[in-house]
């Protein structure tokens, strides 16, 4: 989300476009809080030293360069079809979805904003993006749907 907001700011794209980013990230940020309690109470606040300083550096690092922040925008591109590409595995693996809600995915498939970003910014690197997200969403969807248990009527 860090990310996205950094581009899309600095490219000027409309603030209806990334108005949920800071939203968003500011409840990764009562994440990041929640762990660091975690460690705190562990014991192992020394641990989380190296995460606070990538959290805090990468907003000052992003601004430094306009390479920087497209090279990281690619790069959460690969992240995000790489952890959809874990779920398949998992799906394929495993043979049931149980656990995963079509719904989910389904909604996840048709908020992919596609429409969206041709008529407001027309950025090249958001359309990839969301259409390689939509294609990776709709194949888990079909997936899910592929490997969802039947219930069984008790007589």
């Amino acid at each position: 989300f860090l990310v996205f907001l950094q581009y899309q700011c600095y490219y000027g794209y409309p603030p209806l476009t990334h108005l949920e980013y800071p939203i968003l990230l500011a409840l990764s940020l009562s994440g990041v809080i929640l762990l660091l309690c975690i460690f705190h109470f562990n014991g192992n606040v020394k641990q989380a030293v190296p995460y606070v300083a990538v959290l805090g550096s990468s907003w000052f690092v992003l601004a430094l360069q306009k390479w920087i922040r497209d090279l990281a925008m690619n790069f959460c591109t690969f992240i995000s079809a790489a952890s959809k590409f874990a779920q398949l595995q998992c799906l394929w693996k495993t043979r049931d979805s149980g656990a995963v809600s079509a719904l989910t995915w389904s909604l996840s498939s048709y908020t992919s904003r596609i429409i969206t970003t041709l008529m407001t910014t027309n950025d090249f690197t958001i359309l990839i993006r969301f259409v390689i997200m939509l294609a990776l969403n709709i194949w888990v969807t079909v997936t899910v749907l592929r490997y969802r248990k039947t219930a069984m009527k008790a007589e």
